[in-house]
């Protein structure tokens, strides 16, 4: 008992240590458990509806999917993270009694001692000292990159990764079946909580393989524990593939760019830090990279030491040849990059060939970096490393490559482009990572290796000290480094509820006015979890197509959307007195009144009768169509191609026309407008004339172009078809006009088409 007392003993201390560290790291939190949220309430209130979700509906189900917020659109849990690793803790607290945003201030909370004591079992496991693990826990569980990610509870809960490396390298020290379980658990519990390190972690797992478990003996039996652990989340990620393609949804590369880190990112940290707020200087949305100073100043020491001890053995003369040749043609890239920035775009022309040309430094610097990296990595330093499998080398090494992709496809240095290719653009070509927004992650992963390599270091160069005085420093670096990481935490009360809501009978949606704005739409949908209607407004790391379509046409004020919304249903819409409310009553116009208190206006806009749809028909040749602005790319519309288009090249101003020449007259159907992937550039209002002879016109429909276009992409969001229900008799000429007005977008038409009752024209 002694003995079994001894081993606990450490790990209770840094349980309590962490769990009381954890309370005062995040003060004033734990007094408002059931009231604020920490930092904001813009990601965090989402957190808790998806936890609150999780909590009253089975998961993996269709209602599960059906989220309640971007009705009338199914699948809307698919738009952000499931948080099911999460909900391990949190389902059992609400269904004790917990309110969701309770349960989401206990998860939190735990995220910090959990991943601190994970960081901990990882570098004891490597090193058998308490000291140097705690140094680890330290770092990891209350590093500065933390602090930047307070919002973002699911970037907090990464406790699975280092309990996943430490079952790992245990099974690898004594081939005990039982750390393979242990493995195979953190990792679906890892994966299960966090989109990101489900794509993230990956790599840095590869790495490990590659450097320790090169042998079948290993190699096997871990990657097998590996595919078992992640058979339950083949169903997860089908449902997020499919549903993303059936709504076209994907991650535009400017996007991702925007959101990698930057050259400066290590040296940029939070606003909220109390030492090291002066480095939010350099930083960019979730590039705050940051590690802290004492963990890496411990890794360059024990470098360096490293590095004076090296001798250089069985250097092959090749392999010396090759690293000069590739350094002496590094250098000759970089003059050319120094060359472009300084004299400009150069071309280098004999007779008429060109036999060398650099229009900009990105490209040379490339090339340049690669033949560094092959140098470094073919040196006799780094080979050495892999023989011996060290594990400071895999750790200091996965610390640079974790760095490396968190620079995403196209690294930039103060914002400015420097490198035209970098190894995160060969992972986009992997299925999954093309659809992750914010590469800079990947500084998760980095802090990681530097939490470990760091306590090693520790290790390294406090081995000769008497363990009371190798104790008394690690306890003084322990102190520096919270007291660099420690943080001013503020806290965001919730949305105030609406009571009218809770009180109305049926499961009718709801509507809040304004909708688009991130600030009250996060609102509508954390008051979802009082009133449980479907909320139309939404927030999440996706919008579904209809979105931006709903969002203009409310903005410009146009009241058939509600009538498009309510369908065959009823909807209810919530105005706010706050809020601009003459303004958003207007959209709702002259509706029924169900509720007035509270700041709120609840209206009910009942079921309408539906609108004239074409009966079908056969597509009419098109002789001729003419535009009155950019006439030369009326060929866009008619070629079969949705990626091509007719634009008008600039705002609708009303006015905007297309005349169309069918050759022959015909009894029509209906037209067609495709908008494809030009949904912004919906026609706000429409007005269709017909003729047989262009000396009569007469108006055969007018109406909403937004209404036509919600419609269109609630029915098929790749290709948005409009369909007015145009229905004459002996039409030959048509004129569709765009009659409103948008500050800011143009009228595009993806492809047009014209459609007749019957395959016959009629006679002439």
């Amino acid at each position: 008992m002694a003995t079994v007392r001894r081993h606990i003993a450490p790990w209770l201390i840094a349980a309590v240590m962490y769990t009381g560290g954890a309370v005062a790291f995040t003060s004033p939190l734990v007094s408002h458990l059931s009231s604020a949220f920490p930092h904001d309430h813009y990601d965090p209130a989402l957190i808790a509806v998806i936890l609150g979700w999780n909590a009253r509906t089975l998961p993996m189900t269709r209602s599960w999917w059906d989220a309640s917020m971007f009705w009338p659109v199914r699948g809307a849990l698919s738009f952000s993270e499931h948080l099911l690793g999460i909900s391990l803790l949190t389902t059992p607290l609400q269904w004790s009694g917990a309110t969701p945003l309770t349960a989401y201030n206990v998860a939190f909370l735990c995220s910090f001692p959990l991943t601190a004591l994970a960081a901990h079992a990882l570098a004891f496991a490597l090193l058998k000292r308490h000291d140097a693990a705690c140094l680890a826990g330290c770092v990891f569980g209350f590093s500065p990159y933390r602090v930047s990610h307070l919002a973002h509870l699911q970037m907090l809960w990464a406790f699975g990764m280092p309990l996943a490396l430490m079952a790992l390298h245990r099974f690898a020290e004594r081939r005990e079946r039982r750390w393979l379980v242990v493995f195979g658990l953190a990792w679906l519990s890892q994966a299960s909580a966090n989109g990101y390190y489900l794509m993230l972690f990956p790599v840095l797992l590869a790495g490990w393989v590659l450097w320790f478990a090169r042998e079948p003996g290993s190699l096997v039996p871990i990657t097998i524990t590996w595919a078992v652990a992640s058979l339950p989340l083949a169903p997860l990620l089908w449902r997020y593939s499919t549903q993303h393609a059936a709504l076209g949804l994907s991650r535009h590369r400017y996007e991702i760019e925007a959101n990698s880190a930057d050259l400066l990112s290590p040296f940029a940290a939070s606003p909220d830090l109390i030492v090291w707020h002066g480095l939010s200087r350099w930083s960019r949305p979730e590039g705050e990279l940051f590690p802290g100073l004492i963990a890496p100043a411990l890794i360059a020491v024990a470098i360096v030491i490293a590095a004076s001890k090296f001798r250089t053995i069985g250097a092959s003369a090749a392999w010396r040849r090759s690293r000069v040749a590739a350094l002496l043609i590094a250098v000759g890239f970089m003059v050319i990059a120094v060359e472009v920035v300084l004299l400009g775009p150069w071309r280098w022309v004999v007779g008429s060939s060109t036999i060398a040309s650099a229009s900009s430094a990105d490209k040379p610097l490339t090339v340049s970096v690669a033949l560094v990296l092959f140098a470094a990595i073919t040196s006799p330093a780094l080979r050495d490393l892999w023989r011996r499998r060290s594990v400071f080398g895999y750790y200091v090494c996965g610390a640079a490559a974790m760095l490396m992709l968190s620079l995403g496809p196209r690294p930039t240095l103060a914002g400015t482009a420097v490198l035209y290719r970098a190894p995160y653009a060969l992972l986009m070509e992997v299925p999954g990572f093309s659809e992750l927004r914010v590469p800079a992650r990947f500084g998760m992963l980095f802090v990681l290796c530097v939490a470990i390599a760091a306590a090693i270091a520790f290790a390294r160069l406090t081995s000769t000290l008497r363990p009371l005085f190798r104790r008394s420093v690690s306890a003084i670096a322990v102190v520096l480094i919270l007291f660099e990481s420690w943080p001013r935490v503020t806290l965001a009360a919730p949305a105030a509820s609406i009571a009218a809501l809770s009180a109305i009978g049926d499961r009718a949606p709801v509507l809040e006015l304004p909708l688009g704005i991130i600030e009250r739409d996060v609102a509508a949908v954390y008051r979802s979890l009082e009133h449980h209607h479907p909320v139309v407004n939404g927030y999440s790391g996706y919008a579904p197509p209809h979105y931006e379509i709903l969002r203009i046409g409310l903005r410009l004020g146009d009241t058939s959307l509600l009538d498009e919304l309510a369908g065959g249903g009823s909807l209810v819409v919530a105005v706010d007195h706050g809020e601009q409310f003459d303004r958003w009553a207007a959209v709702v116009g002259p509706r029924p009144i169900i509720a007035d208190e509270g700041g709120w206006r609840l209206y009910r806009v009942a079921a309408s009768a539906s609108p004239a749809r074409p009966t079908g028909g056969v597509r009419q040749p098109i002789v001729s169509v003419q535009a009155n602005l950019r006439n030369d790319a009326v060929a866009g519309m008619l070629d079969g191609d949705v990626h091509t288009a007719w634009s008008t090249g600039r705002a609708q101003a009303g006015g905007e026309e297309l005349s169309i020449d069918l050759g022959r007259p015909a009894d029509l159907s209906g037209v067609r407008l495709t908008l494809g992937p030009f949904l912004q550039d919906f026609p706000r209002r429409l007005s269709v004339e017909c003729s047989g002879d262009r000396h009569r016109w007469d108006t055969c429909w007018s109406g909403s172009g937004a209404s036509l276009a919600l419609r269109a992409v609630l029915a098929d969001p790749l290709t948005a078809t409009m369909i007015l229900p145009v229905t004459a008799r002996a039409v030959r000429y048509l004129r569709v006009r765009q009659t409103g007005v948008d500050p800011v977008n143009g009228w595009a038409v993806a492809e047009l088409a014209v459609f007749g009752t019957d395959g016959r024209l009629s006679p002439p």
